[in-house]
């Protein structure tokens, strides 16, 4: 458990913190004026907050999902991407419990079925919910001209699912237990 918790701590450093601050590092080599691309430093959650802040007080007459527009972007566009890296940490925290108990479920099959149901549980169930992450996703509804849903929901929302295996899976083992 402490390695899972130290990966999903390792991914969410690398992808919401390392990734951002390396693009713009590397755009500020190339670009002379980056402040112009990306006025709010790198998207960094602490950039996005900014980014955010600066749009609900500043809300443009368009909004738009361009690299070189930040300052037009979404409200509910920002709030997921803040939120999302979260999310996904938090997905890989709770399949660290979802694999424990599809161990324990799986214990009285012949081996081959046994592999089979664990990695159904477990491939299925990250497809399912990165799925519903991205059918949720207020790109897809700004893209459209939908109106948008809320971009926390968007990202917490498919956290359902996984909870709802664990909840299942932990019901059946504590019935094989009794």
């Amino acid at each position: 458990m402490v390695f899972g918790i130290f990966s999903a701590s390792l991914a969410y450093g690398c992808s919401a913190v390392l990734t951002p601050m390396l693009v713009h590092r590397s755009l500020a080599e190339q670009l002379p004026d980056i402040e112009e691309v990306q006025p709010f430093g790198p998207g960094t959650p602490t950039g996005l907050v900014r980014n955010l802040i600066f749009v609900e007080q500043n809300p443009p007459t368009e909004f738009s999902l361009g690299s070189n527009l930040r300052r037009h972007r979404p409200p509910e566009v920002l709030h997921w991407e803040l939120n999302r890296p979260i999310a996904l940490a938090v997905f890989g925290i709770i399949n660290l419990f979802l694999g424990m108990l599809a161990a324990e479920a799986t214990v009285g099959l012949n081996r081959p079925v046994q592999w089979n149901a664990r990695l159904a549980i477990g491939v299925l169930g990250a497809i399912a919910f990165f799925a519903l992450q991205e059918m949720g996703s207020p790109i897809q509804s700004f893209l459209r001209g939908d109106p948008m849903g809320s971009g926390v929901l968007a990202a917490w929302g498919p956290l359902a699912l996984p909870l709802a295996e664990v909840l299942v899976l932990g019901y059946l083992v504590w019935r094989q237990r009794s």
